[in-house]
Formats: C-alpha cells, structure tokens, sequence
C-alpha cells in the first residue's frame, strides 16, 4: 500500500539529537507514512541506531552507505520514496507531532497544490547560549496560484526560508517525472538548487501553511566559510544564480520587486567575497581566478549590483594583481 508520506532522513554525526529526530516521526498523531533513514557512513553509532527503529517499526527503512554527502543520501532516499508527497528532515532537527496530520489536511484542500511551505524555528547553540528565531507564514493558511508567483516573489524571497528543502512537501510523482535530484557535487546552496530546479520543472501552486513545523539545531562546528574556501565555491553560486535567473525570468514579475531579484544575487554572489576575507592570501588566488571566468563578475556589473569600488576589483583581478585585490578585500565589503 502506498504511504501518503515519504520523509527522507539523511544521518551523519547526529549524535543526542538522532533519538529525538527519529521519535519527533515516530509520534506523529498520523500514522500514514514511511521513514527512509540513510546512514551516510556515520562513524558515531548512528546507524544501530537507525537499525533499531527499522527493527521495532516497520515504517522505518535503515540505508547504509560510505560517506558521499547530505545530497548523495538524501538521493538514496528518494530512490525509495513510495509516498504520494516527500518531506525532508536533517538527522539533528525535529518536527511537531502532529506535522504530517496538518500537512494532509492541508492537501486535501488545496489539490490544486504541488508544493506546500511551513515554517521552521531554528536554535542556535553557541556555548552555554541558546538564541531562538521562529519563521512563520501568513497569519492565516494561503494559497498562491502558479501563474501569481511572480506577484509574490518578494515575498517568497524574504519569508519563506526559500533555500531549505526542509520547510517543504513535495509531490513524488513529479520528482520522479522530472527526474529531480540534489547535486552531489555541490558543497553550498545545494537545498536551493534543488528548489530551484522544482520550481522551474514544476511551476507548482504554493500552499503556506501558517504553523512553524520545523525545529532546526544549528550547532558549532568548523566555521563555514573556511570549509567553503576548500571546495568550488564559486561553481557552486554561478551554479546557483543561472538557476536563480532562469526561474525568475519566467515570471511575471512586478517592475518594483526586480530590485528584489537583484538584492539575492548580490547577496549570494557576495558570500565568495566574504569567505575570502577570512582566508590568506594563498587561499584566494584560484578563487579569484575562478569568480572572473564564471561570468558572476559579469553578471553582477549587468545587473547594476555594484559600485566602483567591485568595478576596481574585477579590473585588479583581470590585470593579475592578486595580492592588490587580497588587500581592498581584507579592508573592505563589495
């Protein structure tokens, strides 16, 4: 029998937060669904304990793989997925029990819908601290068709938590259809490219629900932009940003909120710019290679996102004067 849900669970390093992850599914006050677990190569014990909720709970399946990334087994998952709608939800993160009850309710009102949105409340634990921001939606329950989009793309840019794939329900068969699928390449944005990617596919009626579901623990860990220095950052924002453009390109969107589409690139785009700042100069150069052949230089100075102060950098960039520009960049923001 088809499950009405699918959640997709990728675990590695969960740690004290697994058991409350698993059990926030388990209790949940509807009980049509099935949990796919992937234990992506975990080296703390997660996976016997992935193996022990398959054991006791049917509805729980247990994957077992090397260590290939949260895409890689997030794809795993979605392999499996049987359900009529898919949800995704981080080995460390929580969800209210009666999630799944809200979100059929939901459904069946709005069939017309092939993506539902909630909200998330997200912890941040920074030593004995513990500091708490809640993302809701409407003050009441909405439905955007898809031909409206565009008249709510402000909006969904800035209340939505638009890059999580976690704060939202897909419709299986047109991931399936679509042949939709993370990018296990991609070290950064990559839930937002996978949004991305369902948006442009699908052009689905947005239902909101109102309710913060989602509980997210952000935890202290190696800092963010040094583990982005590492990898091909800037691939992964070019990456981003034509998928950005194309998406919004088909829209029809107002004439006042272009500048709303701008405002996300630039901000994007500035993200290499501000993990650079952080790294020695030995760490920028191919970065800055990289960023000028990428066309996000050229982007961002069609796009109007910029003041002659980048303008003055692309030119020390393109004239192979690494360590000038090393140096505005230590001095300043773009």
């Amino acid at each position: 029998m088809t499950p009405f849900f699918s959640i997709i669970i990728p675990v590695y390093r969960s740690g004290p937060f697994l058991r409350d992850c698993l059990d926030s599914v388990r209790n949940q006050t509807m009980t049509d669904w099935e949990c796919i677990c992937i234990n992506d190569g975990s080296p703390d014990g997660s996976g016997a304990i992935l193996d022990e909720y398959a054991r006791k709970d049917a509805r729980f399946t247990a994957i077992h793989q090397d260590n290939r990334g949260v895409s890689a087994a997030r794809n795993a998952g979605l392999s499996r997925a049987r359900g009529t709608w898919t949800a995704f939800v981080d080995g460390d993160d929580s969800v209210e029990p009666d999630m799944l009850a809200c979100l059929h309710d939901a459904a069946l009102r709005t069939p017309e819908a092939a993506l539902h949105c909630y909200g998330i409340s997200k912890d941040f634990h920074t030593g004995s601290r513990l500091i708490r921001t809640e993302t809701t939606l409407p003050s009441r329950d909405q439905y955007i068709p898809a031909e409206e989009t565009g008249a709510f793309l402000r909006y969904l840019l800035t209340s939505l938590d638009m890059e999580s794939a976690c704060n939202k329900l897909f419709r299986t068969e047109l991931l399936e259809k679509n042949g939709l699928r993370f990018n296990a390449s991609a070290v950064v944005f990559e839930d937002f490219q996978f949004v991305l990617d369902y948006f442009s596919a699908c052009a689905p009626g947005i239902s909101l629900v109102k309710r913060a579901f989602y509980h997210y623990q952000a935890r202290e860990e190696e800092n963010g932009a040094a583990k982005r220095s590492r990898f091909n950052l800037v691939q992964d924002i070019d990456t981003l940003v034509a998928k950005f453009l194309a998406w919004t390109d088909a829209l029809a969107i107002p004439r006042e909120d272009a500048s709303a589409v701008r405002s996300y690139i630039l901000q994007k785009t500035n993200v290499i710019f501000h993990a650079l700042r952080q790294q020695p100069y030995a760490s920028r150069k191919q970065v800055f290679r990289d960023f000028l052949s990428s066309g996000l230089a050229a982007r961002k100075a069609e796009l109007r996102l910029c003041g002659p102060y980048f303008h003055l950098v692309c030119r020390l960039l393109a004239a192979r004067r690494y360590r000038m520009a090393h140096l505005l960049l230590k001095t300043r923001h773009l």
